[in-house]
């Protein structure tokens, strides 16, 4: 067997050394990285959407996917078996890719939009004569404009009704009394904004404006 030279045996040992360290420096990172995963808990399922779902739409499987995550990393509240919110009204918006949790969907036993009317609020229609058309889930301010001689003053006067209330509903269904452009919209409203809207269509106009989400007075 040929001798190796000094060099090429200096080599060979730092080669050595330098697996020797690698392997340890792999076995350590793969140690931290079995005791993080088992810190963080074993996967389970987690539902999220496969895109915006607004209040009102009765969930199908497209809507739907199903996610394998570390359970330390989900609330407690996700929803886990897809099956199980099939068929269901949702009640609070979710954004693509959310995680589905209970509150975003309405009881089994409640569909269509009294699926989304919770305990102590109405479902109130409204005919507006503007040419704004919020789509359901997004927030509005409404206003009423009552002519003089309803309002008993000079002039014409107008004032906000229901300020950050939730859409659940549109239609373009009759009932505009002949003015032009009129459309339905449903408005999530407690009791008493149920009144106000009642007073102000039946002595003025009621038109309506759009206002960020974070304003919304009933969630």
């Amino acid at each position: 067997m040929p001798r190796r030279s000094p060099r090429a045996l200096a080599l060979w040992g730092s080669a050595v050394a330098v697996a020797v360290i690698t392997a340890a420096i792999v076995a350590g990172d793969l140690a931290t990285l079995h005791r993080r995963a088992a810190d963080l808990g074993p996967e389970r399922d987690a539902v999220i959407a496969t895109h915006d779902l607004a209040v009102g739409t009765v969930l199908t499987t497209r809507d739907l996917a199903v996610r394998r995550v570390r359970r330390s990393q989900l609330p407690s509240i996700v929803v886990t078996d897809r099956a199980r919110v099939v068929g269901r009204v949702v009640a609070v918006p979710v954004l693509d890719g959310a995680y589905l949790v209970a509150r975003n969907v309405a009881p089994s036993r409640r569909t269509g939009l009294d699926g989304v009317v919770p305990r102590g609020m109405r479902a109130m229609r409204v005919l507006v004569t503007d040419a704004l058309e919020p789509r359901p889930g997004a927030v509005v301010d409404v206003f009423a404009t009552v002519d003089a001689g309803a309002a008993g003053t000079s002039s014409a006067t107008t004032s906000v009704i229901a300020a950050g209330v939730t859409v659940i509903g549109t239609d373009h269904r009759g009932g505009g009394g002949g003015r032009a452009g009129s459309g339905g919209v449903t408005l999530l409203v407690d009791p008493d904004q149920a009144a106000a809207l009642a007073d102000a269509q039946a002595h003025g106009v009621v038109t309506l404006a759009l206002a960020p989400p974070e304003e919304a007075t009933h969630h």
